[in-house]
Order: C-alpha cells, then sequence, then structure tokens
C-alpha cells in the first residue's frame, strides 16, 4: 500500500476549556467540545507517515496504520498501529471571523476496550502554511463524526503541511514568534542592530508540481543541532538560496573575515525536504541587510540581489517595487549590500572539510 504524510499537533501542545481533554471517553463524535475552547499552545507540528490503501484518512478505517515504527507526543508506536480520524471539528476565530476545520487523530492501541477514549493530537484541513493561531483561544462551533473512507474532502492531500515559514521561531524582543505571524513595523532581533523593524513580509507560494518541475527550489532541511551548540533547536526548513551565519578561526583563517554567509543547499550536513511538498516561503525585509536568529541560529534577512529582483515571482516583483520605488536603480541600494561576504560552493566545502592533520572537531558549522 501507498504511504502518506499527514502532520499533527500532540495532545500535549492543546489545551481546552472547561476542564475538558480531547478525549472521547463515552462517545467518538467530538460533541463533548462545542461550545468550548481549543488553544494550540505550541507550534510543534510532528509528521506521521501513514500506509493507506485509499488517499483517505478516515475513521473506522481498517486499512490505515503506521508506516513503520513512529513516535507521536513522546510515545512510540508499533508498526502497522492503526490510526483513524476519530472526529471532525469547526474551529472560530471570533476575533477575525476565521473558521479551521481540524479531525482528531486516534492511535488504536491494541487491545483497547474504547477505540475512541483517547485522541492523541489534532490534524488540520486546508491549503499548506494554513494554520491556525498559536497561543489563541479558538470555539468549537461545530463537531461531527470522523470522515468516511470515501469522503473526499479529507485526502491527506487536504491536510495542511508546514512548509519553510509555519512554526519557524524568529527571536524577538518580546522572544521568539512564529515567522508567519510577523508583519511590517514589528520588531526583530538583529546581531548588528539590535532590535529593527520588519519593513515588508512577501510569500511566496510553490504548489508540489511547481517543485517537481524546478527541483531547485525545494526546500533545504538543516538539522537539529547541526550546526552546533544545539543550534537549530529544531530541524530549520528555508529555500536552498537561503544563507546561515558560520563563524570561527577557520573563516578569519581561509576568508579574512571572522563571519560568513553560506548557502544552505551547500552545508554538507543539511539535506533536501523530502517527499516533495507544497512550500511557501515568506521573507522579511528590513532598512538593510539583516543577520536574524530562526530557531536560534544565525541566518540572513531578504537580501535583494538583481537576480531576486529580476527573477522572482511577478507578485512578489510588484509588491518590492511597491515597497521600494528605486529599487533596481543604478548604484543600489542597502537591500543589495550583504550584511557578511558570500561564499560559494567549493569555499563553503573548503571550510567544512579541513585536511586530515587538522585536529577533529575543527570544521566550521558554528551560527551564532
Amino acid at each position: 500500500m501507498p504511504n502518506y504524510n499527514l502532520w499533527i499537533l500532540g495532545e500535549s501542545n492543546i489545551s481546552v476549556s472547561g476542564g475538558k481533554t480531547l478525549d472521547g471517553i463515552t462517545q467518538g463524535d467530538g460533541s463533548h467540545l462545542v461550545g468550548e475552547t481549543i488553544t494550540l499552545n505550541a507550534p510543534n507540528w510532528e509528521k506521521v507517515q501513514i500506509s493507506d490503501d485509499d488517499p483517505v484518512f478516515a475513521d473506522n478505517d481498517g486499512n490505515q496504520g503506521l508506516a513503520g515504527a513512529q513516535t507521536i507526543d513522546g510515545i512510540t508506536y508499533a508498526d502497522g498501529t492503526r490510526v483513524e480520524s476519530e472526529y471532525k471539528l469547526t474551529l472560530l476565530d471570533a476575533a477575525t471571523g476565521n473558521t479551521y476545520t481540524v479531525v482528531a487523530f486516534n492511535v488504536r492501541e491494541p487491545g483497547s476496550q474504547n477505540s475512541y477514549g483517547t485522541i492523541e493530537g489534532l490534524a488540520f484541513i486546508g491549503p499548506d502554511g494554513a494554520w491556525p493561531p498559536v497561543n489563541k483561544p479558538l470555539t468549537v462551533v461545530a463537531a461531527t463524526e470522523g470522515p468516511r473512507h470515501n469522503d473526499t474532502n479529507f485526502e491527506y492531500v487536504d491536510h495542511v503541511a508546514p512548509c519553510f515559514t509555519p512554526g519557524t521561531r524568529i527571536a524577538t524582543p518580546d522572544g521568539p514568534r512564529p515567522v508567519e505571524t510577523l508583519r511590517a513595523g514589528d520588531l526583530v532581533l538583529t546581531l548588528d542592530h539590535g532590535p529593527c523593524p520588519v519593513r515588508l513580509a512577501l510569500r511566496t507560494r510553490l504548489s508540489a508540481a511547481q517543485l517537481r518541475a524546478a527541483p531547485h527550489f525545494t526546500p533545504v532541511v538543516i538539522p537539529r543541532g547541526s550546526m552546533g551548540n544545539g543550534l537549530p533547536e529544531r530541524d530549520l526548513i528555508v529555500s536552498p538560496h537561503h544563507r546561515m551565519l558560520l563563524r570561527g578561526p577557520l573563516c578569519d583563517l581561509l576568508f579574512s573575515a571572522p563571519e560568513v554567509l553560506a548557502a544552505a543547499a551547500h552545508l554538507p550536513w543539511a539535506r533536501p525536504q523530502d517527499p516533495i511538498q507544497a512550500v511557501e516561503y515568506i521573507h522579511l525585509l528590513f532598512d538593510r541587510h539583516e543577520i536574524l536568529l530562526a530557531e536560534g541560529a544565525a541566518t540572513e534577512s531578504l537580501l535583494l540581489a538583481p537576480m531576486i529582483c529580476d527573477r522572482a515571482p511577478p507578485a512578489m516583483r510588484a509588491g518590492l517595487r511597491a515597497a521600494i520605488p528605486d529599487l533596481g536603480q543604478p548604484g543600489g541600494t542597502p537591500w543589495q549590500k550583504a550584511a557578511r561576504p558570500i561564499l560559494r560552493r567549493w569555499e563553503v566545502a573548503a571550510l567544512s572539510a579541513p585536511p586530515r592533520r587538522r585536529a577533529a572537531g575543527s570544521a566550521v558549522r558554528i551560527s551564532v
């Protein structure tokens, strides 16, 4: 059977008002939650891989099972453990009027007398990147039984998947914030100039089909802790050309600079995201090229290099030119001047793979 990916938020990251929980206890239609509020306390989305004979994540489907042993919300389940979509909810954000459709992710533990008694988390229906807001009470306005196996509105591809940005935490004076919540005027911590306001937040969306046709835009995963010093704090997903800050004595020795920038795709410890899925890149523009902290790791803001100005999608180019009338004028602008020297691929290779005579661990892969 084919495998499908689903992204869920574990129950330990979710609060329910009225002293209630997601668990149905005596029923499996979610009706005990109507009128209560659900709050997503952290953007700790987890990928679950499911083996299924049809493309719908459904309720009471005996052919849905975990594709391999997997840890979900801190608990490890065996390969083939049956999973299902127990019930579906409609959540309302009273402040904006936006509604969100979610389904209860249920693990059918072997020997369980009550298959719907425990709910392990929530999965979300909608376009990629369309997560409900975090740390905001959402009212449950409707609840029904989980979808059937032939309900084409609840196929795996209809569930929200994380992209480059949703949930990626950016350091601000008030603490880390999901990058998708940042707007023009919001303050972000920078290494060189302290708190700086966002000048423009732009979004570029690429479908899975577009990525397959142009694989050089496929997101790159920088694994947790791979940059050194425990950074990034979680897996960081960025565009392949997005640059990370490297620092160390070899930078000064080889390039006469204590800190340099390297494209994510050139880092030997980074890997392409697999499988390919739709992605929405969020670009943060400041009054100059800045160094930010994403998941604790130092990375760049948007650098308006000529290639970006010329080859960006039309909507992005229009947004840039509306915000920066002199964009593309002779002589360059502050947005086109790099905050650090930018390395080429072979230079990154020389930096990260030093000669054997150097001591182990001397390769530079440390971010601020």
